[in-house]
């Protein structure tokens, strides 16, 4: 039964079939032939229980926030706050992509909305002060891949509920990776505008961002409400999500002026369209990942690691590292997470394994599949947003992984990386 869904997998993709009818077929061709004795209702058992979870539940509400900041005027307030702060740097343009979509992920979790709301604002701006296009396509992807590791993401909600971890102990954790990824792109920016002699906006003006801060203030207090209602404990990811989508309806309806009955329609459906594709290719893994266990094949794949690591915890972690990362070029993390997870997960918390930081170091391999061909969500829609092709961007791409290793390697290695916010604000595990 196994070999049928994995091979039925392999051929369904191949044909160009959308990942999540391609899960779902695999599913169903391997009760229907298989040798398990399965009934066929297990698959519609399977797609309704994977996602019948209410921590699941702040995914719509994250993506309704995402989409409002979107139609309701607080993305483009918020990417001139940040450049009356930046654009006086060398670099500064660059530097506001990556600070805009930074703020941006603190609201939606969403890497593709961050790459359509910020980076069809900022690409213009880039490539008129003299960025190449491929730089520029890069650079907003490689940007929005910090959408999903800065809380809130979807990325850590699916493995939060997978794996039983705290979700606010995950989203803790994501503070200090998101951020370093940003700095560390935030100088490749002031590095590629100095080499090329571009992108100097000269004087710091306080006046300018004092006045830009009175514009976005609202705004601004979209993400700080998410941030600080999970970190100081006063609300669950769920109600943030909650909270901040009735939150910024008031600013788009009333302070802003800019959301109406038509565009809240919009903001629906957008949001709609998002969470239904999250959460129907989260349900069709979870049909998938049924397999594998009814086969037992993550038994046997546990003692295959234990084996090839000689018991090593770290090592286990790195091979399991590359095969995320092989596996997310081809699928998306939504759909990795409920294959593998369930393989691993057991095995590493017996060996006495960090749970966070392993939660972090997964999440941001499957991230990476985001940025690299030939389905990498981000990849393709920076293609649609800076009109290029995909080939001319792999070379910077490949610097934008680059960056992400890096993380990813300090997260594995040095373990306070990541854990020490959650552990100083809500105790050792």
């Amino acid at each position: 039964m196994l070999i049928i869904a994995c091979i039925s997998l392999l051929a369904l993709m191949l044909l160009g079939v959308p990942i999540t009818f391609s899960l779902l077929g695999a599913g169903f061709l391997a009760v229907l032939l298989g040798d398990g004795g399965l009934p066929m209702y297990m698959n519609c058992r399977g797609f309704i229980s994977g996602v019948n979870s209410f921590t699941l539940m702040a995914i719509p509400f994250f993506m309704i926030s995402g989409s409002i900041m979107n139609q309701g005027g607080l993305s483009k307030r918020i990417i001139q706050f940040c450049s009356s702060l930046f654009s006086w740097l060398r670099g500064g343009v660059g530097i506001v992509c990556v600070a805009a979509n930074m703020i941006f992920g603190a609201v939606s979790g969403s890497g593709t909305a961050a790459v359509a709301a910020i980076g069809s604002i900022t690409a213009p701006d880039m490539e008129k002060i003299g960025y190449k296009k491929e730089f520029t396509g890069a650079m907003i992807a490689g940007a929005a891949s910090t959408a999903p590791i800065i809380p809130p993401s979807n990325v850590m909600i699916i493995f939060a509920s997978i794996t039983g971890l705290s979700i606010t102990r995950m989203f803790l954790a994501g503070y200090t990776p998101g951020l370093a990824i940003g700095l560390i792109l935030m100088v490749i920016c002031h590095f590629y505008a100095k080499k090329h002699n571009i992108d100097y906006g000269g004087k710091f003006h306080l006046k300018a961002v004092i006045s830009s801060l009175g514009e976005c203030f609202w705004a601004l207090l979209m993400p700080l409400i998410i941030i600080v209602g999970i970190t100081a404990g006063f609300c669950t990811p769920t109600e943030a999500g909650a909270i901040a989508c009735v939150y910024g309806l008031f600013v788009g309806v009333v302070c802003y002026k800019e959301l109406n009955f038509a565009k809240i329609k919009k903001v629906l459906f957008s949001a709609a369209e998002g969470t239904g594709q999250v959460l129907s290719l989260y349900a069709a893994s979870t049909v998938f990942a049924y397999i594998f266990t009814v086969e037992g094949f993550g038994v046997k794949f546990q003692e295959w690691l234990m084996n090839v690591s000689s018991g090593s915890a770290i090592v286990i972690e790195l091979l399991i590292a590359a095969f995320v990362l092989l596996i997310g070029c081809f699928m998306e993390p939504v759909a990795v997470m409920p294959v593998i997870l369930p393989l691993v997960f057991p095995l590493l918390q017996q060996l006495g394994c960090n749970m966070v930081q392993f939660g972090l170091m997964f999440s941001i391999c499957t991230i990476i599949g985001g940025l690299t061909p030939p389905v990498g969500s981000y990849l393709f829609v920076t293609v649609t947003v800076v009109k290029t092709g995909v080939t001319k961007l792999i070379p910077w791409m490949m610097v934008m992984i680059l960056v992400d290793i890096v993380v990813v390697a300090l997260v594995t290695f040095v373990p306070g990386f990541c854990t020490w916010l959650p552990d100083l604000l809500l105790g050792p595990m």
